[in-house]
């Protein structure tokens, strides 16, 4: 059998080859979309709880603290005292209010910095992360770039299979040959990974349909606690 019949065969086994990483390949672009919705789906679903949960839930709870604490004040002021152990009782009474609503209000304080600050380190991180996907971005632009100069080069006259061997031929065929490896390796890798993820990406839109529902159970004890606030203003009043 001669060379070029032996190129001819090798070429039929990479062309077979060729299209089971193609399939393995396209198949992985499609699951990474499919796990990036995932993704963007938790990412909206999580920036919707905190705003339900931070700006919704903790700024009714932080009312009903102000109110609270206002009616705390105005029953004590509205005490008539009989004598000045009961005056001293009552301002010394307004003090203790006055500390603690303080205090919880410096806790909260610390509470809210402590989320600030790991929301800006997030922010950086994703500032990286962006940086990322313009590098990534930058390195498709490079490619398509050497491969329309290589296209022109080809019309240009670089195209000379007339020139070619079985020689030549056979070695273009076993580096096609040894390419292949390193890109089914990475295919079946990219696999792993995106089940990965995706198995992750379940587990954290679960837990956001429980978080969901556990600030609208926390909103409804909100709202009942502005209701009894409320109704011992109306016994004040």
């Amino acid at each position: 059998m001669s060379q070029s019949d032996d190129n001819k065969k090798a070429i039929a086994v990479n062309r077979e080859r060729i299209l089971a990483i193609d399939t393995a390949v396209m198949n992985n672009k499609a699951s990474i979309y499919q796990s990036r919705s995932m993704i963007e789906e938790n990412r909206l679903m999580i920036l919707s709880n905190y705003a339900a949960a931070f700006m919704g839930n903790r700024q009714l709870a932080n009312a009903n603290t102000d109110e609270l604490f206002a009616n705390r004040t105005a029953i004590l002021e509205n005490h008539d005292s009989q004598s000045d152990v009961e005056e001293n009782c009552i301002n010394a009474s307004l003090n203790s209010a006055s500390l603690a609503f303080l205090n919880h209000r410096s806790s909260m304080n610390s509470a809210v910095l402590d989320v600030s600050e790991e929301l800006a380190a997030i922010n950086a991180r994703l500032i990286e992360i962006n940086t990322g996907i313009m590098d990534a971005n930058a390195a498709i632009v490079d490619f398509n770039a050497a491969q329309i100069a290589a296209n022109a080069s080809l019309l240009d006259g670089d195209l000379r299979p007339g020139s070619a061997t079985p020689e030549s031929n056979a070695a273009m065929v076993a580096k096609n040959a040894a390419g292949m490896s390193d890109i089914e390796a990475n295919a079946a890798a990219n696999s792993d990974r995106i089940e990965s993820i995706m198995s992750s990406s379940i587990e954290n839109a679960d837990a956001l349909v429980a978080n969901k529902a556990t600030i609208s159970a926390r909103r409804a004890d909100i709202m009942k606690n502005r209701a009894d606030v409320m109704a011992n203003r109306q016994r004040i009043s």
